[in-house]
């Protein structure tokens, strides 16, 4: 009943004798809006930012552990025996043919700077540094596959061994 009331109140209002709205109210109202809405949005890709730098660094961690694994699990020979169609192993692969290839580029550069110094010798020098610490030949072999000098290092710290001592026979 008080809708058709109010229906027939608004049919017979007679608009031109109501106030107009005034503009600065309405400036007012649409800048609070506007401020807020951008504010808000601010926020929000503040956060959303800060999630995706989280899971960046959750996803690099991932990363540095699979390298680690796929590391360890490529010195077992019965892994290596089987197919390997992962292209992750592919890649550690072609890693370690270019060092390998660097090796060889070395070497040669060596040979024509000093004639007398044999390959064998730098060889034989990393050799007597890694019968010194024997618990570090593995991590150095994961170097030399081409793991990333940072994920050996994280490694070699989470065995409870100096990340240092590494660095220090790697420079021999």
């Amino acid at each position: 009943m008080q809708k058709i009331l109010m229906e027939h109140e608004i049919e017979n209002l007679d608009l031109t004798k109501v106030a107009a709205l005034q503009q600065k109210r309405t400036l007012a109202f649409v800048n609070h809006f506007v401020v807020t809405t951008a504010q808000f949005l601010n926020t929000f890709a503040k956060q959303c930012e800060s999630k995706l730098m989280q899971f960046e660094e959750k996803l690099e961690k991932v990363d540095a552990a699979m390298v680690l694994l796929e590391a360890r699990l490529s010195s077992i020979p019965e892994v290596n025996d089987s197919s390997q169609t992962n292209e992750s192993v592919k890649s550690l692969d072609n890693s370690q043919v270019k060092t390998e290839e660097a090796e060889v580029d070395n070497q040669t550069q060596g040979i024509k700077n000093t004639e007398e110094k044999a390959p064998e010798t730098e060889a034989s020098t990393t050799n007597d540094s890694i019968q010194t610490k024997p618990e570090y030949e593995r991590f150095i072999k994961m170097i030399q596959v081409g793991v990333p000098l940072e994920a050996v290092k994280l490694k070699v710290s989470l065995e409870g061994l100096d990340p240092k001592v590494l660095e220090s026979l790697l420079k021999k």
